[in-house]
């Protein structure tokens, strides 16, 4: 790639319909703040380097404190432009809602108790062994974005994806 290379991935911006809300929910999955930016005027030249008119919003950046290095969220209720959301369950435009995926021990066990904590998912835990996945399940952050948690198989670092074809 000559004089440059990517190095690892750095965070993923969560649009947010209300950051506490969101910030509440990020937190039940196990994520800490890390900086937190609701009450920070943004500078113009953001909107500039997003090729927008004007760029405001509130954002927190969090983290996992057991993957200290790894990648973090970075949630943003966007003030200006406001962003557009659908609820949970309904169609999206695009056909798609945004998924992060998780890499997570015990999927059955978080399902129970997030569900218990009012956390919606779109079914049950299931698994799929040809593919070595242990039980994976969705469920919706409070802005409507999937959340995807995934249990693999001992030292299978992806699914064996070849297998579900």
């Amino acid at each position: 790639m000559g004089d440059w290379a990517l190095r690892q991935q750095f965070h993923t911006v969560v649009t947010c319909r209300d950051i506490g809300e969101s910030v509440a929910f990020y937190e039940l999955l196990g994520f800490e703040i890390l900086s937190d930016h609701r009450d920070v005027e943004w500078p113009d030249s953001l909107a500039e380097l997003l090729g927008l008119k004007r760029a405001k919003g509130r954002g927190v950046l969090m983290g996992l404190p057991s993957d200290p290095g790894g990648p973090m969220l970075d949630l943003v209720e966007w003030v200006e432009p406001k962003a557009v959301f659908s609820n949970p369950g309904e169609e999206v435009q695009g056909g798609m809602r945004r998924t992060i995926a998780f890499h997570t021990r015990g999927v059955q066990a978080a399902f129970e108790a997030l569900s218990a904590k009012g956390v919606r998912f779109t079914c049950s835990p299931k698994p799929q062994p040809e593919a070595g996945v242990i039980a994976v399940a969705f469920c919706y952050d409070p802005s409507g974005n999937f959340v995807e948690l995934i249990e693999l198989d001992p030292g299978l670092l992806h699914p064996r994806v070849r297998a579900l074809s």
